[in-house]
């Protein structure tokens, strides 16, 4: 359980408000973003679009540690006309790839202070969640997660491959008088989420050759029936069951 008043010196206290909600129960969040290209000596190139859902939870456990869950799922589309991609032509190489869809599942443990976990053994990991900042009447939290693998590896689900070395940041903000109103334990939460990771594997290039830049918005959402209809039929419809009962 999460108090619904936030000690500002608390950062996963302050975190678990605004990204999660009081009672432990998961949140669901709808999001959409650019995918940019960069090489080196070249100004970056935007990609490809990305949207998607995510359900969280982030909740105490009976040692004392914080458990942060997420199952996700989301889909490249067109950048011009906004359309779910079968395949994608790299501009950079000219050849037709398959985007893969997203469909993620994460969990990790963290600290009081706000260290985060490594949850893959034996694999170089940053990861912390800052202290809140109050922005007049606005607070905002951050979560940065950066890891380095030594050679290509696959996680299930994800569009990325574990190969190179991701930095991660993500920003939750609401309003101080909502997360502070005890009468509430959904607080109204929107987030930015960047990504820095080279090449994904399966775009056709060598992680050497330059790297992504993913710039996603996003906000805290009441349910399903707030999911844009075109993705919430294509969830629906390839993942069933999903909506009704996140695996998180």
């Amino acid at each position: 359980m999460v108090r619904s008043t936030v000690v500002m010196t608390e950062p996963v206290a302050a975190m678990a408000r605004i990204r999660a909600r009081t009672d432990g129960e998961p949140v669901l969040w709808s999001w959409q973003g650019d995918v940019f290209g960069k090489r080196p000596g070249e100004i970056a190139k935007r990609l490809l679009r990305i949207t998607g859902i995510g359900f969280n939870r982030v909740r105490r456990l009976p040692d004392g540690l914080w458990e942060s869950s997420m199952s996700e799922a989301g889909y490249y589309i067109d950048a011009d006309t906004g359309s779910f991609l079968e395949s994608w032509t790299n501009p950079y190489t000219g050849q037709a790839v398959k985007p893969p869809h997203n469909r993620l599942r994460l969990r990790y443990v963290i600290e009081d202070s706000g260290l985060v976990r490594s949850s893959i053994p034996g694999v170089p990991f940053d990861g912390q969640v800052a202290a809140p900042t109050i922005v007049g009447d606005i607070v905002w939290t951050s979560e940065r997660l950066a890891a380095q693998f030594p050679a290509p590896a696959e996680i299930s689900g994800s569009p990325k491959g574990l190969s190179g070395a991701p930095m991660e940041m993500t920003h939750f903000c609401a309003s101080l008088a909502d997360v502070n109103n005890p009468a509430l334990s959904v607080v109204p939460a929107t987030m930015s989420h960047t990504t820095m990771w080279s090449f994904y594997p399966w775009m056709g290039m060598p992680p050497e050759a330059g790297y992504v830049l993913s710039v996603i918005i996003g906000r805290k959402i009441a349910g399903p029936a707030e999911i844009p209809a075109l993705l919430r039929e294509r969830i629906e419809r390839e993942h069933p069951g999903f909506l009704d009962k996140p695996d998180v």
